[in-house]
């Protein structure tokens, strides 16, 4: 029963899918306040997105059918290749075209979860469900107070994916630390980046 219930956890909040929704929640998120005319732009913001895990299903989906027979972790790599490359295709043309820097940053966050991800993968299968989860959540998390429910994810997932016998304990929990640190990373070094800049711009005052 309990291994069931996780097993339908573990789907319903699959990687694929629920970094999408809050790609989709970011984006609209940003135009929540929006006039009439700003919303008629976003059609091509929603059309990136789609082509962008259009690129990232096509590498899941296409790496295992390429190479046939894949080892234990070999589907969560390909998972973790193509969510990669889909983000990094949506934060290039989000930049190109100045749309807002939510969507990069949290593009930024999901390519540094995912670096680690590809290099730890092959000698320790960490959960990408895990690690997807509280990547996302913990962003949307931080832009608005409003979000912390979100956080319920990937703290579930922690316990659905060794319920539902998909992996071990230390590997469920060990995606949430990586998650948590990669947050904590990259808010480390942003806020050093905005101190530099503030320290910048009191010394050319002073000039």
């Amino acid at each position: 029963m309990i291994e069931n219930v996780a097993g339908v956890y573990s789907e319903a909040f699959t990687p694929e899918y629920f970094v999408l929704l809050c790609t989709v929640g970011v984006l609209t998120y940003e135009f929540r306040a929006a006039s009439e005319t700003e919303l008629r732009r976003l059609a091509p913001r929603f059309g990136v997105v789609a082509l962008g895990w259009g690129v990232a299903f096509a590498i899941y989906e296409g790496v295992p059918s390429l190479v046939g027979t894949v080892p234990s972790w070999g589907l969560d790599f390909a998972g973790s290749l193509g969510l990669g490359a889909g983000i990094l295709f949506i934060w290039g043309l989000w930049r190109r075209q100045q749309w807002g820097r939510r969507m990069p940053e949290l593009s930024l966050l999901l390519i540094a979860a995912t670096v680690p991800h590809l290099l730890i993968t092959p000698f320790w299968d960490v959960s990408s469900h895990v690690l997807y989860a509280a990547v996302p959540a913990g962003y949307l998390a931080f832009v608005d107070r409003r979000f912390v429910p979100v956080l319920v994810v990937p703290i579930g997932m922690v316990f659905a994916r060794p319920l539902a016998g998909a992996h071990t304990w230390p590997e469920s929990i060990g995606g949430f630390v990586l998650g948590g640190l990669v947050l904590a990373g990259v808010g480390y070094l942003r806020d050093r980046g905005q101190e530099g800049a503030g320290r910048e711009t009191t010394d050319v005052e002073r000039l």
